[in-house]
């Protein structure tokens, strides 16, 4: 699974943010004496695991080229790092460009830092393939805290229980059958994890035509049912599929 960390910047050709590191230089044959500018696979390796990508490229047309930049001190610098755009194509360059990065994440929930309500959440999971998260057992509520941790920042000691900012959507709804909770898979949700915020699970009614029927969990793992409203805009966690 990979993550990919976000930039700020500017899309077109050479642009910052059409382009994502990814894990792959060259580790042979890099000192720039070999000018045939002929892609050898066993001349690049992935960083994780030093193994060669084999047979398996998506190099831009006339990439990787290795093309030198000779600095005024005299140093010369070579395209031995590689980034991806956003049609998967590979193109060598230097180390010292700044781009966002993917990271072979091996985690259960991706965090999302964008606030958007319940259904507007469970929507920007499903686009990315994924779904709004489950958490069925207490080892899960641990992960997803320390997931939070990582992909929001450690909690801020300002940050109050009620704020928008120590509350996550998940995946889980009674809107069928009050009280019964399930994921959005249809999945049961077992109640014995369920470690509500007092004095909830309350339904409360006080906004107009909603009533609380959505889950979200806080930074501290406690549950709370509340409104698919525009005024309930909270960050949220996607599932990474098969876990």
């Amino acid at each position: 699974k990979a993550v990919v960390s976000t930039q700020s910047g500017h899309y077109g050709r050479g642009a910052g943010d059409q382009w994502v590191w990814a894990g792959l230089r060259k580790t042979k044959n890099n000192d720039g004496s070999d000018t045939s500018m002929k892609y050898k696979p066993e001349d690049w390796s992935w960083a994780a695991d030093e193994t060669s990508p084999k047979e398996f490229h998506k190099w831009m047309r006339k990439q990787p080229d290795q093309k030198p930049e000779i600095r005024r001190n005299g140093v010369t610098l070579l395209q031995n790092q590689m980034r991806i755009n956003h049609k998967g194509h590979w193109d060598d360059t230097f180390k010292y460009k700044k781009h966002p990065y993917a990271c072979d994440y091996q985690g259960k929930y991706i965090i999302s830092a964008n606030s958007k309500t319940w259904s507007q959440s469970k929507a920007e999971c499903e686009a990315a393939g994924l779904e709004l998260a489950k958490v069925r057992s207490d080892a899960e509520v641990k992960e997803i805290i320390k997931s939070a941790d990582y992909f929001l920042g450690s909690k801020a000691d300002s940050v109050k229980v009620w704020d928008k900012e120590n509350w996550i959507w998940l995946g889980g709804t009674d809107e069928e059958e009050e009280g019964v909770w399930k994921w959005v898979d249809g999945s049961p949700i077992d109640k014995k994890i369920m470690n509500w915020r007092n004095p909830n699970p309350d339904n409360a009614e006080y906004i107009k035509d909603h009533a609380q029927h959505y889950l979200a969990i806080s930074r501290d793992g406690e549950f709370d049912d509340s409104f698919d409203h525009k005024s309930r805009h909270r960050a949220f966690a996607c599932q990474c599929p098969g876990t």
